[in-house]
């Protein structure tokens, strides 16, 4: 089955596919942890298709997608610092329930490594729900460690984070 998955830039013909799929993994993902209205609000302020667009073509990031044919599998979301000595951020890595646990995130991972070294990143950060253990899980096998906490706000919900982070060198 991954044999048939391509892990390729975005376009911003993938806007509207990448909105969709994204706004359905989000509410998947923290549905059970999320009042409904403050995951609806998020949703509607970070997944429209506009915000896609912008997303993919932004310079100052790499929009990766993992397709089987037309349909999208997950994604990864890498937003690059200005200066190598900052950390840039790994701000969403998301796999579709039916491609879990089959490789497709360190895929996806090894396409942001190798942006990071073509840009000259030296390390890496990303934040992740403190309730999220598979991400978590994830994160601590492939190198990330724990450097601090922050909030991530949900609507009106105000959610704890872990800072992790990975030296790219």
């Amino acid at each position: 089955m991954m044999a048939s998955l391509e892990i390729r830039r975005a376009e911003a013909a993938d806007a509207a596919a990448l909105s969709h799929f994204a706004a359905r993994l989000f509410r998947a993902t923290y549905r059970d942890d999320t009042p409904a209205d403050d995951l609806e609000a998020y949703v509607a302020k970070a997944f429209r298709p506009d915000i896609q667009a912008a997303e993919i073509g932004d310079v100052e990031a790499a929009v990766f997608l993992a397709t089987d044919g037309d349909a999208i599998a997950g994604y990864a979301h890498l937003v690059v610092s200005p200066s190598p000595a900052d950390a840039s951020l790994l701000s969403r890595i998301y796999i579709d329930t039916a491609w879990r646990g089959q490789g497709l995130a360190s895929r996806l991972l090894d396409a942001v490594v190798s942006e990071c070294a073509a840009r000259g990143v030296e390390r890496l950060q990303l934040t992740v729900y403190e309730k999220n253990a598979r991400a978590i899980a994830f994160y601590n096998k492939v190198g990330f460690v724990p450097v601090g906490s922050t909030t991530f706000t949900v609507g009106e919900d105000v959610q704890t984070d872990i800072v992790m982070e990975r030296a790219m060198r």
